[in-house]
């Protein structure tokens, strides 16, 4: 034990230093390794978060622009319910085509935005339902206009027709039925036109009160659209000024309906 003392006691006090000193690099070092493997790793953690808010932030922006799109489609086909020249089944099919857009919402959206854009979507289809009847009636009148104006086409040539052969001035015997004739075609054209003036007298009207009621639909559905754009944006992490969005909807709506009765007091044969 005493050899053992001595021979500590032998080694220089500059050995001392130098083993400390390198004790504490060895130290520094380590403790330096592990704060860098730490910062490493909840630099690696944050990239990873970040990556995964990016991966669902593009997700989200995709489900929506397509439930947007498919929401847009939707309140055109509304607006276009009064287009007699469209027939209905092209309306739904466009719509119909992009509906499924909708439901995805249901997979990314919040709780909130959820019921916004269900709201919205029952909406959407009260507003299919009401007008469908309504442009039933009115389609019903403008069949019927479009039979009259065939009858009446016919009944014109045929007018026409025995007009020239009377005045020919060669029909002999003929003459007579070719007079009874063409008085039978005149009153026949008379009556046309006057049960054509009678179903005009309710398809116009009703037509304008279709319109107008499209003009409403549509006007509702932005309404409610505000609550799914607000929703929508504040998941997207968006600024969104909703006061603006609604005051802007109003004074839209306003005009538009003040251009449509201004057309209307226009039209003669609407009243």
């Amino acid at each position: 034990m005493n050899v053992v003392a001595a021979a500590i006691a032998a080694i220089p006090a500059t050995f001392w230093g130098v083993v400390i000193g390198s004790l504490f690099t060895v130290i520094g070092v380590a403790l330096t390794n592990a704060s860098h493997t730490r910062r490493l790793r909840l630099q690696h953690q944050h990239e990873h978060e970040r990556d995964e808010r990016a991966r669902d932030l593009s997700m989200r922006r995709d489900v929506y622009l397509g439930a947007f799109e498919a929401i847009a489609t939707g309140m055109t086909m509304v607006g276009n319910f009064g287009e007699l020249d469209v027939p209905f089944q092209d309306l739904m099919r466009a719509y119909m085509g992009k509906a499924s857009a909708i439901g995805k919402v249901t997979i990314v959206g919040r709780e909130s935005t959820i019921q916004a854009v269900a709201d919205f979507e029952q909406a959407l289809t009260g507003a299919f339902i009401r007008l469908s009847g309504r442009r039933q009636v009115v389609e019903g009148h403008h069949r019927r206009l479009r039979a009259i104006a065939a009858k009446l086409g016919h009944a014109e040539a045929e007018r026409e027709r025995l007009t020239a052969e009377i005045e020919r001035g060669d029909a002999g015997d003929a003459l007579a039925a070719l007079r009874r004739s063409l008085d039978h075609e005149r009153r026949r054209e008379r009556a046309l036109r006057a049960e054509e003036a009678e179903v005009e007298a309710v398809f116009m009207p009703g037509l304008m009160d279709l319109i107008r009621a499209t003009m409403e639909e549509v006007a509702t559905l932005d309404r409610l659209l505000a609550a799914v754009i607000r929703e929508v944006r504040s998941e997207l992490g968006l600024a969104f000024d909703e006061a603006f969005y609604r005051q802007l909807v109003e004074s839209s709506h306003a005009k538009r309906a003040a251009h449509f009765e201004a057309f209307v007091s226009e039209v003669p044969t609407a009243g």
